[in-house]
């Protein structure tokens, strides 16, 4: 019974990546873009635990919160709202980065990559070919694909303006084309070596979104240390009134 129940389990990754293939292969953009939907979900709840930005924003709420009690016997209304109770459980930009992944990012990898894969299917797979074919993704789609990234990030962030929008594109998008073309040739390398064209998308969501945690964690602890050096600040000159 135990070495049924052992063979069975290891069978169980196996299943579930065929099954998953099969429902790609009949369902490429639905797959992709539920695919993207999750690694965003994950990605943008294991950022905010590791920078620590989730614990700050928490220790802000509490501090915000302070006399709300008087105040919510005297109108009858708490600290906390309905809306607010349901993103305790769910935080607001991890559902953000997800439908990010649903609606933008995962679309837009499937259209994207698969406009490449016909241009280039249409020439002999030569190392020629592969060599303008990752020059293409690095140089073409890698870009566009990170833009998009960083305006979404911004906007989840709280940026409302395109000045500023496009102001942190400029400013990051180097920082991450470098970290990028480190890492991605030779993972689109191994793709086009080892995986079917179908799986590529999918394989690139998973490079990405150990990619994506790193930048979206290094970011979020940046923006802590700018928002704790402005409360320092803040406290400092305040207390530099009191004083006068």
């Amino acid at each position: 019974m135990s070495v049924v129940s052992k063979v069975s389990s290891k069978n169980i990754p196996l299943t579930l990546l065929t099954l998953y293939l099969s429902t790609l292969a009949k369902h490429p953009l639905i797959t992709k873009a539920c695919t993207s939907a999750t690694l965003y979900f994950f990605q943008e709840e294991l950022a905010q635990r590791v920078s620590g930005f989730r614990a700050y924003e928490k220790e802000q709420k509490k501090s915000d919160c302070e006399g709300c009690e008087g105040k919510s016997s005297v109108s009858g209304k708490g600290c906390i709202s309905p809306a607010k109770l349901l993103f305790k459980i769910v935080d607001k930009r991890v559902l953000q980065m997800s439908l990010y992944g649903l609606l933008v990012a995962g679309p837009l990898n499937h259209y994207m990559y698969d406009i490449l894969i016909r241009v280039f299917s249409k020439f002999p797979k030569t190392k020629l070919t592969t060599f303008f074919q990752l020059l293409a993704q690095n140089l073409i789609l890698s870009p566009i694909l990170n833009s998009i990234f960083i305006a979404a990030m911004a906007v989840i962030n709280g940026t409302r303006s395109p000045g500023e929008v496009l102001k942190l594109i400029r400013t990051r998008l180097l920082g991450m084309m470098k970290v990028s073309w480190i890492v991605f040739p030779s993972v689109q390398l191994f793709a086009n070596k080892f995986l079917p064209p179908l799986v590529w998308v999918p394989f690139f969501n998973l490079v990405a979104f150990v990619f994506g945690t790193y930048m979206n964690t290094k970011n979020k602890i940046r923006l802590v240390n700018q928002l704790k050096k402005q409360q320092q600040q803040g406290g400092g000159d305040k207390d530099g009134e009191k004083r006068d």
